[in-house]
């Protein structure tokens, strides 16, 4: 019987040992895939927690240059989407937002106030929860236009978790809340939460959105479009109800782009890293889910499709994970948000 004991102490022991060696090394793996996609140990920047919209960025809301004046905001636009448009650079006068800015407040036109509320990472999902905050704690002009600027995250978080809630922190807040019921183990809930929401399960989901490719004719791609949809119904509902219009922009990004690009230009952009062979299984959910969200939303009078908006640039416009924008990248997309504005006519 002793001898029992000591082997399944032994036993125990080792299982544990090798549980933190599988840990240890999905942390290495997240951390090391996070610095060659991202440039940093971390996906995203420091959040804080909001009971409205879940989680905010810590330093709020980016500053959007080429405003007119406060006493004289003119037109007011809201714009919503993740970090895309708050604006991967270091410049506030080089978000998309503060070029859109620009473009619509040269001389000789009516002033707009543009308001860049994009947050880091978020998807729809999160920004319809950001925007119901946004709207419920407004102490100043309602919006005359909401813009969102969306298609890359809800791709990349489809792909990790398969499920059409999927959002940044999904599984890590998921566990902090089903942690006590989720399981037998429940009595002993911070580990329960720290195990679903471990490095392991992180490199799981990395594994989910780049080794098993999905299925486009999926009923759980279905349910994604579907909810999606509801989800910018719900919006378009909600911002008419504060006398506001709403238009969805369609993100472009390199990995789905079909109009011809200057040969010159794609030669260059052969060596980003989103067009080695390692991330076929990344390009392929990611084109699939951009697809059927696309044709789920088209004719739609909300929904402008950029995706091909870029295919006249005549330089390199993107960073290297494919998706953000170099400075000229986004001067061109606020260029043509402009026009549809000035063609639609929601400012005048």
């Amino acid at each position: 019987m002793r001898k029992f004991g000591r082997l399944l102490c032994s036993g125990l022991k080792w299982l544990v040992l090798a549980a933190v060696a599988v840990e240890i090394v999905a942390f290495l793996v997240v951390s090391a895939s996070n610095y060659l996609v991202y440039g940093k140990l971390r996906e995203g920047t420091g959040f804080r927690y909001d009971p409205y919209a879940l989680f905010l960025n810590v330093e709020g809301p980016r500053p959007t240059a080429h405003n007119p004046p406060a006493a004289a905001p003119g037109k007011i636009v809201w714009l919503l989407g993740g970090s895309t448009m708050r604006g991967a650079t270091n410049h506030d006068d080089r978000t998309l937002p503060s070029y859109l800015a620009a473009f619509l407040n040269r001389p000789g036109h009516p002033p707009v106030t543009v308001l860049n509320f994009g947050e880091n990472s978020f998807n729809s999902l999160l920004e319809t929860k950001y925007l119901q905050k946004l709207l419920l704690e407004n102490r100043g002009p309602a919006p005359d236009l909401i813009i969102f600027y969306d298609g890359a995250n809800d791709c990349a978080y489809f792909a990790q978790h398969r499920t059409p809630s999927a959002h940044y922190g999904y599984r890590r807040v998921r566990a902090l809340v089903e942690s006590y019921y989720r399981s037998p183990f429940g009595l002993l809930k911070p580990l329960t939460a720290a195990l679903y929401s471990s490095f392991t399960k992180e490199l799981f989901d990395k594994i989910m959105q780049t080794a098993v490719p999905l299925n486009p004719d999926s009923e759980l791609l279905h349910d994604c479009a579907a909810a999606a949809v509801q989800r910018y119904e719900h919006v378009r509902r909600l911002a008419g109800a504060y006398g506001a219009q709403f238009l969805l922009f369609w993100q472009p990004t390199l990995w789905v782009e079909t109009a011809p690009v200057a040969p010159e230009v794609r030669k260059q952009e052969q060596g980003l890293n989103i067009l080695g062979d390692r991330f076929l299984s990344v390009r392929h959910n990611f084109t699939v889910t951009y697809e059927a969200l696309a044709r789920r939303l088209q004719g739609r009078p909300y929904f402008i499709n950029f995706r091909n908006v870029l295919g006249r640039r005549t330089a390199p416009v993107y960073q290297p994970d494919g998706v953000h924008l170099l400075d000229r990248g986004r001067e061109l997309v606020a260029q043509d948000m402009a026009r549809v504005l000035s063609e639609r006519g929601p400012l005048k």
